[in-house]
């Protein structure tokens, strides 16, 4: 299952691995290959989001290429 870290403050990652991530009105959802929801982060909780293994795999890092996901506050 495919390996994800999700940025919850400026210092600190939570790992979750999940076969997929999802967003709904702010709202960050890990889904296991099964579709069960294995994690939720709520609107204010998570900044980023980042795929392991493909952006650890890039030569020039997770910066190089665009499969950062961003939450941004509406406000």
């Amino acid at each position: 299952m495919p390996a994800w870290t999700v940025q919850v403050a400026e210092d600190q990652d939570e790992r979750v691995e999940a076969g997929m991530l999802a967003t709904e009105a702010g709202t960050l959802i890990a889904f296991s290959e099964e579709g069960l929801v294995l994690r939720a982060w709520a609107p204010g909780q998570w900044r980023t989001v980042r795929h392991l293994e493909t952006a650890e795999a890039l030569p020039g890092g997770a910066d190089s290429r665009g499969d950062v996901l961003t939450w941004v506050p509406r406000g």
